[in-house]
């Protein structure tokens, strides 16, 4: 019994996955995509309630449609979406053993997420030229809100991704396959987060709203 409570508090226990304990060096892969995985979770679970708290407050009668999309924003998706190829590529090349353009095509990938967020503030600016600012009204504040959280993500993102590219080696062809993989993920939710903001913000009406929840038997204001 003694033996068995022993084994337990070793620190290379084998439930620790890989052998793996914090502070003994760079995590395993599989525990790096399961707390990839984790996080994207709670970000996912986080825009979910700024959402449905917009689909509440949408059906109010003081709600003020939003002005057409800018240009920049179609930019910035265009960005974004080139991006999201970009690192998918740049994992198949290092796992090819193609270091270099692995490193090449990574980089190109952080400058398209750059443009991204250079071109989101760009839209930003467009907005208020319209005199779309976060106090005139809540569809300006939401928009302020949802746009700049998911900069926030993708600078995060654009953080850890410039470490994977600094840290390259000659001798680290496995880890940086790895991780420009789990960049590759990282960079599909953002796509897809993002594609949900812009419809939620420019697709959505509030007569849409009301629409369907009077036909689920929803009462709004």
């Amino acid at each position: 019994m003694m033996t068995q409570m022993l084994r337990l508090c070793d620190p290379r226990c084998p439930f620790q996955p890989d052998g793996y304990w914090p502070g003994s060096g760079p995590a395993p892969y599989g525990t790096r995509e399961v707390g990839l995985w984790t996080f994207i979770g709670v970000v996912c679970t986080l825009f979910a309630l700024f959402g449905a708290a917009y689909l509440m407050r949408i059906g109010y009668e003081d709600w003020r449609l939003l002005p057409p999309v800018p240009w920049q924003l179609w930019l910035s998706t265009a960005l974004l979406a080139a991006g999201d190829v970009a690192w998918p590529l740049a994992a198949r090349a290092a796992s090819r053993r193609h270091l270099r353009l692995a490193h090449r095509i990574g980089l190109l990938g952080w400058t398209l997420s750059a443009a991204f967020v250079a071109s989101q503030l760009w839209a930003w600016d467009a907005m208020a030229a319209q005199r779309v600012v976060i106090s005139a009204g809540p569809a300006a504040g939401f928009f302020y809100m949802l746009t700049g959280l998911h900069i926030v993500h993708v600078a995060g993102g654009m953080l850890a991704a410039a470490w994977v590219l600094a840290r390259r080696r000659p001798d680290d062809g496995l880890w940086l396959r790895e991780s420009l993989a789990l960049c590759a993920r990282y960079w599909h939710a953002l796509l897809l987060l993002w594609c949900a903001v812009f419809g939620l913000l420019f697709g959505l009406t509030p007569e849409l709203v009301r629409d369907v929840c009077a036909a689920v038997g929803i009462t709004i204001r």
